[in-house]
């Protein structure tokens, strides 16, 4: 009967064995031996078959959904049904001051010389060659026998163009950028009549319904099965559609990705019209290079763009469209005005850290305002880019070990430990969401060997400003806000916060800070050591807000000699910390210090109480 036969199974051995017991029960092989049979072979090839048809199915159907799809193709596919095109690779980019001497040329001089898009440039980046390109055309003045060309935007790469012919016999033609590694942001898409047409029709990519009609010149870009990008244009109702024998021309850079970040000396390899004696001065060092957007990054930005629908109006929304237009992005944290201290209401905060840089240039924070968010946030709320802000932790890491579980040595244990502590901040900090866990942090350490018996961490929270020392300048004010509140004993003469030595007026110098009557803050001092005794030189340089882990410092300026930088440490009240809005915490890799110690007890058991030794709550 059919009702014996199990269909639910998927497992190869189940499936043949739910075959065997249906025929089992037929009368016509009631006394048939399957085992030794050739019935065995044939019911192998039906339990195969299902196998695989079940299997087929079962990949099928994954690869139906965005969360489970495997193959790039079906993934970038589910995507687009959310209106969302995966980032290219990015080429990174640098910004250049451009000068051309024509003192020494003879003939004539022309009055403006033109600085073509494309003009190539030659850099070295860990003694690899590397190829730059002006990616816009710009003209210049002659000044003073000199054509100035400021803020070049060269990026790496070799630039490229490829021309095609439209045939509208071709239904939905596509136009195939014939290199993987293309950077899609340099993309210039131009249109001209035949091939002897010198008018050529400038197409914008498409990035809103809005204002698009039968005449607007947009193209359409998606990245196809085979991972290339490719360029198609509207049908004649949504975007102008080219008529036949239109020559369309696809101008992109294509590029090694980020192997060039960080190139900052540049030399110039075309001339520039007719002149050679070309200076270049690198205003910023290249960045921002970056690979092809992976299959997780997708899966993860699409369903936020698709949320977003292109429009600013929550804090998430802000995040999901920069994240799709910008790359240079290593953590993003955005919040309202209304969650911001002090409240500023119409505004959004948006704080970025980059992929290699703490901060973002001048011009990144223009290009996502002005560029990125224009037409997309609501006209009553006022986008801001604020800076993010580093509390660093510095670590006394003691651990006791039993040297009888290990053949490290307490050096190599060490190292073992110092690895531990890079890891952790590698891949739980330096993000905006990135919690310091302590007891994380301790189970870490702990299994990072056999031998170690227990292990104890000390936080110790630090920020360094840089003060103007120029005389002529008033005194310097700073603000540090840190992630947690000051641990403090009252109101104890003991100092909460400690600085590394400066000069005032000739003397090695101190911050530190007294109670205030009446106030949980206390009041920030400058003080020397004479004789082993602390001598107050400033009595008030700011303020210690305790319970917001806030110092304030002002009236004071470092003498011309002085440290150009000066670190100031606190201790936190909490052995865990979490950032808020644009805070990130980072391990300073320098200041870990791991004291090793053999556990007595461990070795010697019940005589070795009486050389154990604790590590203390504080230095």
């Amino acid at each position: 009967m059919a009702t014996n036969l199990n269909v639910t199974e998927l497992d190869f051995d189940q499936i043949k064995k739910n075959l065997k017991n249906y025929l089992k029960t037929q009368t016509a092989f009631s006394s048939h031996d399957f085992e030794g049979s050739g019935l065995s072979a044939l019911l192998d090839v039906l339990a195969y078959n299902t196998h695989y048809n079940a299997m087929a199915a079962h990949f099928a159907l994954n690869e139906a959904f965005l969360d489970s799809a495997q193959i790039r193709g079906n993934i970038v596919t589910r995507a687009k049904l959310l209106g969302y095109i995966p980032r290219s690779v990015l080429a990174p980019r640098a910004t250049v001051k451009i000068v051309v001497d024509v003192s020494n040329e003879s003939g004539t001089i022309p009055g403006t010389l033109t600085l073509p898009r494309g003009a190539k440039l030659t850099t070295q980046v860990d003694g690899r060659n590397f190829r730059f390109v002006v990616l816009e055309e710009q003209i210049a003045t002659i000044n003073n026998q000199k054509f100035e060309f400021d803020n070049v935007i060269i990026a790496e790469g070799t630039r490229k163009k490829l021309l095609y012919r439209v045939d509208n016999d071709i239904e939905n033609q596509k136009y195939q950028i014939s290199d993987d590694d293309a950077d899609t942001s340099t993309l210039r898409v131009l249109i001209q009549a035949n091939e002897s047409s010198t008018a050529y029709d400038n197409y914008t990519k498409f990035e809103s319904l809005i204002n698009v009609n039968s005449s607007s010149r947009v193209y359409y870009l998606q990245e196809n099965s085979n991972e290339y990008y490719e360029v198609y244009f509207g049908d004649g109702v949504t975007g102008k559609k080219p008529l036949n024998n239109n020559i369309v021309t696809l101008d992109y850079v294509f590029t090694n990705g980020p192997d060039a970040n960080g190139a900052n000396s540049f030399t110039m390899v075309d001339n520039i019209g007719t002149f050679g004696n070309i200076a270049i001065t690198t205003l910023i060092k290249a960045d921002g290079g970056t690979v092809k957007e992976t299959n997780e990054s997708i899966r993860f930005n699409a369903p936020l763009t698709f949320t977003s629908q292109n429009r600013a109006v929550t804090s998430d929304d802000y995040r999901a469209i920069i994240q799709k237009e910008f790359t240079n992005i290593n953590s993003i944290s955005t919040w309202g005005g209304e969650d911001n201290d002090p409240p500023d209401y119409g505004s959004i905060y948006i704080s970025i850290k980059p992929l290699v840089n703490e901060t973002l240039t001048e011009n990144e924070k223009t290009e996502i305002i002005n560029t990125i968010l224009k037409g997309k946030s609501v006209v009553s709320i006022t986008p801001y880019i604020v800076d993010p802000n580093f509390t660093y932790l510095d670590l006394d890491v003691a651990f006791k070990y039993n040297p009888n579980l290990t053949d490290r040595s307490a050096v190599e244990l060490q190292a073992v430990v110092r690895d531990t502590v890079s890891d952790y901040n590698f891949n739980e900090l330096n993000k905006f969401d990135g919690v310091f866990r302590h007891s994380q942090l301790l189970k870490a350490i702990d299994n990072a060997d056999p031998s170690i018996q227990n292990s104890n961490v000390r936080p110790y929270m630090f920020m360094t400003i840089t003060p103007n020392k120029a005389a002529s300048n008033k005194d310097n004010n700073f603000e540090l806000r840190f992630v947690a509140p000051f641990f403090s004993s009252g109101s104890s003469t003991n100092f909460i916060i400690s600085s590394t030595v400066f000069k005032y007026n000739g003397d090695e110098v101190y911050f530190g800070d007294i109670p205030i009557d009446g106030s949980t803050n206390r009041q920030v001092i400058v003080y020397k050591i004479v004789n082993s005794e602390n001598v107050t030189v400033i009595n008030n340089a700011g303020t210690v807000d305790v319970t917001n882990g806030v110092i304030t410092l002002n009236n004071f300026r470092p003498d011309d000699d002085s440290a150009d930088t000066i670190r100031i440490t606190v201790v936190p009240n909490s052995l865990d910390l979490a950032p808020k809005r644009d805070q990130l915490i980072a391990i300073d890799p320098l200041r870990v210090q791991i004291t090793p110690s053999i556990d007595t007890i461990s070795v010697s058991g019940s005589s070795g109480t009486i050389d154990y030794t604790t590590t203390a709550r504080l230095r």
